[in-house]
């Protein structure tokens, strides 16, 4: 591997954590969005291979069966994953990485970080949430992409999400669009001068 580094974001679905991480790679051209996997459908404009690589949930189970996978986790009754390929690949090429991830990926990836200590020195965990439950609610309402049931079963799992901000290297209490990705911003630069 060269000298890419790789910085994890989660945080509750609502938190702001790919705007964020949007506006960090629109500045820095060297930082390449990890395109994770999954077997759930598009959501509005989302695109194979950009937003995700949507697979069927029989294709995704190959791929796991077959090693293809760093990590994987089934949330709200859909996989999630990270391909071997979408970190190496760049990372191998100078590349630094941005993986958005939920928050049982993120904590997969601790252990990943400890089995393959190549990768896990190239590691900054962000936990990015406002301070209040109520607020990520709002938030989701907000972007009325999810039934009402289907937001309070995210709210269900952000408030296990919360319990596990500690787990993470850093992070980033949620305000402005402006204020979290200054700090971001801060965090990513910091990991770079390592």
């Amino acid at each position: 591997m060269q000298d890419g580094i790789m910085l994890i974001i989660s945080g509750p679905a609502g938190s702001g954590k790919n705007t964020v991480a949007e506006r960090l790679m629109s500045e820095f051209p060297n930082i390449e969005r990890v395109i994770t996997s999954t077997s759930r459908q598009p959501r509005g404009q989302e695109k194979n291979g950009i937003d995700y690589h949507f697979l069927s949930v029989e294709d995704f189970e190959s791929g796991i069966k077959s090693g293809e996978f760093l990590e994987y986790a089934k949330v709200h009754d859909r996989y999630y994953g990270t391909s071997k390929s979408a970190i190496e690949t760049p990372i191998s090429k100078g590349k630094d990485v941005i993986l958005i991830i939920d928050v049982q990926g993120a904590e997969t990836w601790k252990n990943i970080a400890k089995e393959n200590a190549a990768l896990g020195k190239r590691i900054t965990s962000v936990f990015v949430a406002p301070d209040s439950i109520d607020e990520l609610r709002k938030r989701l309402k907000g972007r009325a992409t999810e039934s009402e049931a289907e937001i309070d079963r995210r709210m269900e799992t952000a408030v296990f999400e919360y319990t596990k901000a500690d787990l993470f290297d850093k992070k980033i209490n949620s305000k402005s669009r402006d204020e979290d990705y200054s700090a971001l911003r801060e965090i990513y630069l910091s990991a770079k001068a390592k």
